[in-house]
């Protein structure tokens, strides 16, 4: 039994000893910043109430354990009785077995005296035996009751003692580890307390630092923006390239003119239909066409009144338009280059055709759009009537036939009074149709073989001027070209029953491309009488007009189709005109400056990079609060972590210097138990 007991109190021991530790390390830590001891008052007065509690389950199971010895001698005497009972049972099978030897000794009355008294004397000397058994037992039962008995009585005494000395020795301990908790418990709350003011102290002298340099550094940051916006907000000079539109100078034709008298004399001869002499000026429709005719003359010299807008001073101030009336020339005021005595060079022409063109479709558009009714009289047969002209071109193409013209002229002789014809003394072969033919053949052969069920025209014509100049210069030769186109075309415009047939030619809309040839005439050209060449020391020249187009059917649609393909080659005379427009109107890239006052857009744009950085200033100036802010937090609850910790450690010494003042008394299980119930309320 003493081993067992002992063997329990150690395990016991070792129980307490686990639950000790589990209660030091889930104590739970208090939160509070600052701490006072206030909280171990509570936990004696609250261990008074556990040893009441403890002491009143002592008392509680010493009843217990009187109950059971009580319980025990009540089962001794049911054994006792058992025992008695069994006893009886042996006497009533004594009795049995006498009746029965009785029965055998009637029964064996036969037998000898010495055997029955052998066999009784042996069954007597059993049974004796058993009884003496059997009480001998029943004294060793009643001897172990009442020791059982005595040790239950003299055991309760020794635990009611135990039980005393346990409460005097926990009374006294608890005491010794209260004061001792109670000195360590407020020397924790004091170096906490300490240690979390000095970090207040800490904490408070890094913000108010940070705060002073977060201030400073927002207050430059809006110091820039504030520059940064003034300096954003102020007017400022762009350098800029204006467009200055330039004007060239332009001679304006003009129809209030005087002519010498014996040019009146002469009277109006031009090529119109129904008139054998001269034309009345009575018969003009238009006024201010009649006098137009005195460009035929030689030399536009013959107008009296030279107005000073009517007289270019170089080529490119001639009109590249063809309104009604004549040009004046000023040689004193020719900037123009000079014409050698050998004639045109290839350029001069190239730049004569470019405005010969430009003047024959100034003709045709004028006519069209104001003079409506003698275009109509020409195509009222041929489907464009109120129908737009197309421009005509001067091509490579044309320009081809144009000098196979002038050649075939030259080589047969034709003077400037005589068109390209078979009349004029060539072969057909020669003429100027034959070679418009030879030109357009595979054009035409295509045209009809497109057309098919169709009538494909060819309108093909030729008109005749003559071109001189007083003075050797490009820009007479211009004017004189031009005062005698006005005299051929507007000059024949009489009245719509009356319009010459230069004028027909080059209003017919069928017609595409022309073909501009110089003739240079011979001296024998020019010596005859009626050649209208006034001035025989610069060279002169027969200008032909060589009109080509095909009109489809007498259909404007498909006829303009077919003038709009690319099939006419390519234009040779665009540099020139593209020259002579640039001077007469252009814009010039002029450097200057502005002054632009910014906008609201503008000024948040300048300033966008500042507003940024002061709004990362801003920023990072909270940040830095925040840290600030996280550190000291950090540190407090590193400090109540070790306040706690320190709480924890000295209710644990208290604990474990309980339990090396008690845990080595000796007691019974049931005190030693009773004591480790006591320590754990203690945690």
């Amino acid at each position: 039994m003493r081993n067992s007991n002992t063997n329990n109190w150690r395990s016991t021991a070792l129980i307490a000893g686990a639950i000790l530790t589990a209660g030091v390390v889930t104590t739970t830590s208090t939160t509070d910043v600052h701490a006072d001891n206030s909280q171990n008052n509570a936990q004696v007065s609250n261990d008074q109430v556990t040893y009441d509690q403890v002491r009143a389950t002592a008392d509680q199971q010493l009843a217990q354990l009187q109950s059971a010895n009580d319980s025990k001698e009540a089962q001794q005497a049911a054994d006792l009785a058992q025992t008695n009972a069994q006893i009886n049972q042996l006497k009533a099978s004594h009795a049995a077995l006498e009746q029965e030897q009785a029965g055998a000794i009637a029964q064996a009355q036969a037998s000898t005296a010495a055997s029955i008294e052998a066999q009784t004397s042996a069954a007597n000397a059993e049974y004796q035996q058993q009884i003496n058994t059997q009480q001998q037992n029943e004294a060793t039962q009643r001897a172990a009751n009442d020791q059982q008995y005595a040790q239950a009585v003299s055991q309760a005494a020794e635990n009611q003692q135990a039980v005393a000395d346990i409460n005097a020795q926990y009374q006294k301990a608890l005491s010794d580890a209260a004061n001792t908790q109670t000195s360590q418990a407020q020397a924790a709350a004091n170096n906490y307390n300490s240690a979390v003011a000095k970090e207040n102290d800490t904490y408070q002298g890094k913000l108010s630092a940070q705060q002073a340099t977060n201030a400073e550094n927002i207050k430059n940051a809006e110091a820039s923006l504030a520059s940064a916006t003034a300096n954003a907000n102020k007017p400022y000079e762009v350098a800029t390239t204006n467009d200055v539109s330039v004007t060239g100078r332009v001679a304006k034709p003009q129809t209030d003119f005087k002519v010498p008298a014996y040019v009146t004399k002469y009277g109006i001869h031009l090529e119109v239909r129904g008139y054998n002499g001269a034309i009345p000026v009575s018969d003009y429709t238009y006024p201010e066409f009649a006098n137009t005719y005195y460009g035929e003359y030689p030399d536009s010299a013959v107008i009296t009144n030279k107005a000073a807008e009517s007289t270019p001073h170089d080529i490119s101030e001639m009109p590249l338009d063809f309104q009604p009336g004549l040009l004046s020339y000023d040689a004193k005021n020719d900037h123009s280059e000079k014409v050698s005595a050998d004639g045109l060079t290839a350029d001069q022409v190239q730049v004569l055709r470019a405005l010969a063109l430009s003047w024959e479709n100034g003709f045709r558009n004028n006519v069209f759009q104001n003079y409506r009714e003698f275009y109509n009289v020409v195509n009222k047969n041929d489907g464009f009537v109120n129908v737009a002209p197309v421009d005509l071109v001067s091509t490579d193409f044309t320009d081809n036939i144009a000098n196979q013209v002038v050649a075939n002229r030259t080589k047969y002789n034709i003077d400037n009074n005589s068109h390209t014809v078979i009349s004029s003394g060539m072969p057909a072969e020669a003429t100027y149709t034959s070679v418009i033919n030879d030109a357009t053949k595979n054009l035409k052969k295509n045209l009809t073989s497109e057309f098919n069920g169709k009538t494909v025209y060819t309108d093909v014509n030729e008109n005749l001027t003559t071109m001189q100049a007083g003075t050797p210069t490009l820009l007479n030769y211009a004017i004189n070209l031009y005062n005698s186109m006005q005299g051929m075309y507007y000059g024949e415009l009489v009245n719509p029953t009356h319009i010459g047939g230069h004028a027909v030619n080059l209003l017919c809309a069928g017609v595409r491309t022309v073909g501009i040839g110089f003739q240079k005439l011979t001296d024998e050209m020019t010596a005859k009488n009626g050649s209208g060449v006034s001035d025989r020391k610069n060279p002169s020249y027969a200008v032909t007009f060589d009109h080509v187009g095909f009109n489809i059917d007498h259909d404007a649609n498909l006829t303009k189709e077919v003038q709009n393909r690319n099939v006419w080659g390519t234009s040779t005379v665009d540099a020139q005109l593209n020259t002579i427009k640039t001077a007469q109107y252009h814009v010039n890239k002029v450097p200057g400056t502005k002054t632009v006052t910014p906008t609201a857009t503008d000024v948040q744009k300048a300033t966008a990079s500042e507003q940024q950085k002061l709004a990362d200033v801003k920023a990072q100036a909270q940040q830095s609060l925040d840290a600030l802010a996280s550190a000291h937090q950090s540190s407090l609850n590193k400090l109540a972590q070790q306040y706690n910790d320190a709480k924890a450690q000295v209710k644990a010494t208290m604990m474990l210097q309980l339990l090396r003042q008690l845990v080595f008394v000796t007691l019974p299980l049931r005190l030693l138990e009773l004591l480790v119930f006591k320590l754990t309320k203690l945690n």
